[in-house]
């Protein structure tokens, strides 16, 4: 994903992170999901999510920009997307001491 991205900055514990396109100049926040065919429920919730993700279309649901494939044979388990970076996260609002208003939606 390195020869796409250029990694800004780690976010979390590592499984997020914010990145810059090379050819769009685009940020990204990139989500690494270890081993995610080791076990067939973390299999099927990765795939549900890319699935679900790539067919919808609206102002209030995270975009996928990319799926990056990875070259190197050892990592082969693990999965990188490439979402449209937001301002801040659902969790981020939830937690807010502010009101939720429209403007929210």
């Amino acid at each position: 994903w390195k020869r796409r991205y250029a990694e800004l900055l780690i976010v979390g514990e590592t499984t997020w992170g914010c990145a810059a396109n090379f050819k769009t100049k685009e940020d990204v926040a990139i989500k690494k999901t270890v081993n995610a065919f080791d076990h067939r429920i973390d299999a099927k919730r990765t795939l549900r999510e890319i699935k679900l993700l790539c067919h919808m279309d609206h102002d209030n649901i995270i975009k996928i920009k990319d799926i990056i494939p990875l070259l190197e044979k050892e990592k082969l388990n693990d999965v990188y997307i490439a979402y449209e970076l937001m301002d801040i996260s659902l969790h981020q609002i939830i937690r807010s001491s502010e009101a939720l208003t429209d403007d929210h939606c």
